[in-house]
């Protein structure tokens, strides 16, 4: 998987980007999202393997998604990342068998 320069999620143009040390609330994280400024925002740290980072994508654009369809979901960040992760897998072990993708 590759990680694009934006995704467009409930017809929202965002932006990824990239910071070296990335932090909410004063802590480390691997990614954020920003519905106002329409950003994707992933961690750039030094040992974040490209993996974490595609996984993390995935996180941020199930909070959008989560977000446009105006749902509340108690447990969210275990939900999110349960379903990253599983979303991540399936397409990086089918991905051929689910889109027309070139080689």
């Amino acid at each position: 998987m590759k990680v694009p320069e934006s995704v467009r999620i409930g017809g929202v143009e965002y932006e990824v980007r990239y910071e070296p040390n990335l932090r909410l609330n004063n802590n480390l994280c691997y990614g954020t999202i920003n519905y106002d400024e329409s950003t994707i925002t992933l961690s750039k740290a030094d040992g974040t393997e490209h993996q974490r980072r595609c996984i993390t994508l995935w996180h941020e654009i199930l909070h959008g998604i989560r977000n446009h369809a105006g749902l509340e979901i108690e447990n969210e960040e275990e939900i999110v990342d349960m379903f990253a992760r599983g979303i991540y897998q399936v397409l990086q072990d089918n991905g051929s068998r689910l889109f027309d993708l070139e080689k």
